[in-house]
């Protein structure tokens, strides 16, 4: 499929490249960009002069949509819809459209469906209210009776759809527990999208998750049974990333996934030490503020910093005293370096003893892979 064609709206002092980088993942081609001082004021969302110049070039780029990187209410969306003659599409539907691309498990898909309709509602109201009032609002062109019918069928599906994670949640809960009775710590991974997650689940647990290098390739977790040295194995799942600002909406949609970072007994915060300090410690400030929502304690985090082999040491202890992470371990999940001393470190965590015994080359060789949680009777 082709990608669709696209302006980008985006205040100043806006992240541009993450910007591009999701919208390139939910299949779009940016063809031109317009900054703008602010997003989310006035009736379009941003200033009128900008909406205008918006509106002309959308016309004449002949574009499939305008990206507005910024939240939108239902009435601005509709208004600079109209005006421009295209769909608009803000940072939540340009995540949401994401998440669709990337779910593939039947949980997921309820997951993002849940995120989808409850974004979609005030929408409808909104639609509805301009219906009544006379309106075309753009694109649509239903009528109130078809309108309202749809919005109630979207309420009750919205119902089923909860009933529906909640089985799965209690299905988790049970998985948990059997986990528990085998007495292995559980290791759970966590940061921003595209910090190199699912490289270094790969690493750890000899899996062969596909790695895109784009946003949300996970969304489900994965649990695999993995070394530690010794002796010592633990379970380590792979969960869904972060991104700065998602709505709270969002979060509850996935928290039946991310819930599982709240019982890990060792978090690994995997931080991308490869980007500019003031990016990194942007996303590792978002990283922390979703743990401590989910609360996770700050003693059961272990700070990793991935992509060690394209800097230097002395960056990394740099990065590492600007954000506060007395302990942290430098690692290189791609070349698998490192490894020795992040198993040391979960070991510290965990109370086993010290890093450096626990996790040198005489503690035992390294099994040639770890097996499926599926392979000891549970999933």
């Amino acid at each position: 499929m082709s990608a669709r064609r696209a302006l980008l709206v985006i205040d100043r002092g806006g992240d541009e490249p993450e910007a591009l980088e999701l919208a390139e993942s939910a299949g779009y081609r940016i063809s031109g960009i317009v900054p703008v001082r602010r997003i989310g004021d006035g009736r379009v969302g941003i200033s009128a002069g900008k909406a205008g110049e918006v509106a002309e070039l959308a016309r004449s780029s002949d574009v499939d949509a305008v990206i507005v990187y910024g939240q939108l209410n239902s009435s601005q969306a509709f208004n600079l819809m109209r005006d421009s003659g295209v769909g608009v599409v803000d940072r939540d539907k340009l995540i949401l459209e994401i998440f669709a691309l990337r779910a593939g498990t039947p949980e997921a898909k309820l997951q993002v469906k849940l995120a989808e309709l409850t974004y979609e509602i005030p929408r409808l109201k909104e639609l509805i209210r301009r219906v009544k009032m006379g309106e075309q609002p753009g694109l649509y062109g239903y009528g109130e009776y078809e309108v309202e019918k749809y919005y109630d069928h979207v309420r009750k599906l919205r119902m089923r759809i909860l009933e529906g994670l909640r089985r799965y949640s209690r299905h988790r809960d049970l998985q948990r527990r059997g986990r528990s009775r085998w007495g292995m710590p559980i290791i759970s991974l966590a940061g921003y999208t595209g910090a190199g997650k699912t490289t270094l689940f790969n690493a750890l647990s000899k899996e062969r998750k596909p790695v895109t290098g784009r946003a949300f390739t996970t969304l489900t977790t994965t649990t695999r049974e993995i070394w530690l040295g010794d002796g010592e194995y633990a379970l380590l799942t792979d969960t869904v990333g972060f991104l700065s600002g998602l709505p709270h909406y969002m979060i509850e949609a996935f928290k039946s996934t991310l819930e599982e970072l709240g019982y890990a007994d060792v978090v690994l915060l995997v931080v991308d030490a490869a980007e500019e300090p003031e990016v990194v410690a942007r996303k590792y400030g978002t990283s922390i503020e979703i743990l401590q929502e989910l609360s996770v304690e700050p003693s059961r985090i272990v700070n990793v910093f991935n992509k060690a082999d394209l800097v230097d040491g002395g960056r990394i202890a740099g990065l590492a005293d600007r954000l506060g992470a007395r302990d942290y371990v430098a690692i290189s999940a791609r070349d698998r370096a490192g490894l020795g001393d992040l198993r040391g470190e979960i070991l510290r965590v965990l109370g086993r003893g010290p890093a450096e015994a626990r996790a040198s080359p005489e503690a035992g060789a390294e099994p040639d892979g770890a097996r499926p949680i599926s392979d000891r009777g549970a999933r």
